[in-house]
């Protein structure tokens, strides 16, 4: 099956209407959790050299203006909508002491001298520079050389008033030595309700403590496979019942489609440098072959302007999984993995749900006998829907792709704006009711300033609206950035 990488239907003659119309995306950012982590950033600079990552956790390399520095100039069109999350060794003094200190989430004062020990002035600088807020990569322990390290519960509501009071964001609790202990990490989220009111908590790892969480991560992933394995996670975690007065959020990571197909948060991993590491060496972390994610940054910019019209919900159990199982296939060449474990030669095999859906019945998919992509559609609590079409590997010809489908979806009453993400051949809105005589139908590409009328160019019939997935695609790539090879995003509305 031949499937190239910039995947490309035939475009028929479309007759647009440019009718005036207000833009269906607002332009006031949104208050979900949405953040752009350092990490990988940190890692590019230092070359992956791991022993060096730690050290370049610094004022200097976030605002400075030389090579490789700058952090939070990155994405102008969209960082209004992320936090700015600094990942590990923000809070660990640049010396020799960080097994000691991991933990101590306190700034380190040595990392930030423009600073003078204040937090609070951090967190301007970075709201000055145009960020929705400042957030911190936290260590899962109690940092050993602290005085109060053996009182837990003191510990940590001192640094959670600490930071609260400084206006941090954003916790991102990862490894260390509580990773796996349920009750702890569910203590420090309720001290962090009650200390830091407002500074979502971030865990990881034990999954059942999403039900009593702001937001559980669904933890690091290898580019090429990252499609399928984190629908295994999030197929997991939405078998779970957020408890009342919890937020129950799921933080897919760097997967924009899986995220406004099924209602998730995103922890932005990719970042605009997409060149050649400082030692020449090619990227493994971020690969060109396969998905070239760093050369689709517009497809997260889409994927935070959808979440201005419909924020991700808590997991209630409410999701529904096809039988059917897609399988991806990779074989790995040189410098395609960041995994000590996994080596050129090895084929990777990873299976997930074909179709998943939440609060709405499982899209009808037909695929005219050849490969099927992954199907994701959700009804969000305000009435908006979201549909969204993720890639397959194809390992034959080491590419990927998304196969043209037919994709129905039971809209039953809705009435609020509709979300489309992904490659189609064609898209149905099925109703429960008969679609009135005079509907017309308003599309906009979500980072594009203006809609447009496309009643004419679709087909209703009864209760059916039927697009053209040329229209589709024309439609959500119309505001495309020159050279970007994101998929399509658009909304839609009925009216």
């Amino acid at each position: 099956m031949k499937l190239l990488l910039a995947f490309s239907l035939f475009m028929a003659s479309f007759t647009l209407e440019a009718k005036t119309h207000k833009s269906l995306v607002p332009e006031k950012p949104s208050n979900v959790p949405d953040y752009f982590s350092t990490w990988n950033i940190q890692g590019y600079v230092v070359s992956y050299d791991g022993s060096a990552t730690p050290r370049v956790m610094t004022e200097q390399y976030m605002f400075g203006n030389g090579p490789l520095e700058g952090w939070t100039t990155f994405f102008p069109e969209f960082r209004e909508d992320l936090i700015f999350l600094m990942d590990d060794s923000w809070d660990v003094p640049v010396d020799n002491r960080k097994n000691e200190l991991m933990g101590s989430a306190r700034m380190a004062a040595d990392r930030f001298p423009g600073c003078k020990g204040s937090l609070k002035k951090l967190v301007r600088m970075t709201k000055k520079a145009g960020w929705k807020g400042l957030g911190g990569w936290i260590c899962c322990q109690e940092a050993s050389a602290a005085s109060d390290a053996k009182n837990p519960e003191a510990y940590w509501t001192a640094r959670l008033k600490e930071n609260h009071k400084a206006g941090m964001a954003y916790w991102k609790v990862d490894f260390g030595r509580e990773e796996h202990n349920q009750p702890w990490r569910e203590k420090l989220t309720q001290l962090g309700r009650k200390y830091a009111p407002g500074m979502p908590i971030e865990h990881a790892f034990t999954y059942q403590v999403i039900e009593k969480s702001d937001v559980f991560r669904t933890y690091d992933v290898e580019v090429v496979t990252s499609v399928p394995v984190t629908l295994q996670r999030v197929a997991k975690l939405l078998r779970y019942k957020t408890q009342p007065g919890n937020m129950g959020l799921i933080n897919c990571e760097d997967e924009p489609l899986i995220a406004v197909g099924l209602g998730c948060v995103i922890g932005v991993m990719r970042h605009p440098l997409n060149k050649p590491l400082p030692n020449g060496l090619s990227d493994h972390v971020f690969p060109y072959a396969g998905r070239n994610l760093k050369a689709r940054l517009d497809e997260v910019n889409r994927a935070l302007k959808w979440h201005r019209l419909a924020a991700p919900f808590a997991v209630n159990d409410d999701a529904l999984f096809s039988d059917l199982q897609l399988t991806d296939v990779w074989c790995l060449r040189e410098r395609e993995t960041w995994r000590s474990d996994h080596h050129v030669g090895d084929t990777l095999r990873e299976s997930a749900p074909a179709v998943i859906s939440r609060c709405m019945p499982l899209p009808e998919i037909r695929t005219n006998g050849g490969e099927a992509p992954y199907v994701l559609a959700s009804r969000y609590p305000n009435g908006a829907v979201c549909v969204a079409t993720a890639e397959r590997l194809f390992s034959d010809e080491h590419t990927w792709g998304i196969p043209p489908a037919d994709v129905t979806l039971q809209m039953g009453d809705a009435k609020g704006p509709i979300g489309v993400f992904g490659n189609y051949q064609s898209l149905q809105l099925r109703y429960d009711r008969t679609v009135p005589a005079g509907t017309r139908v308003w599309a906009q590409d979500l980072i594009g300033k203006e809609p447009v009328d496309i009643t004419s160019d679709v087909k209703i019939s009864g209760n059916t609206i039927t697009i053209p997935g040329s229209l589709l695609e024309h439609v959500g790539t119309m505001a495309s950035t020159p050279g970007d090879v994101s998929v399509p995003g658009l909304v839609l509305s009925v009216e």
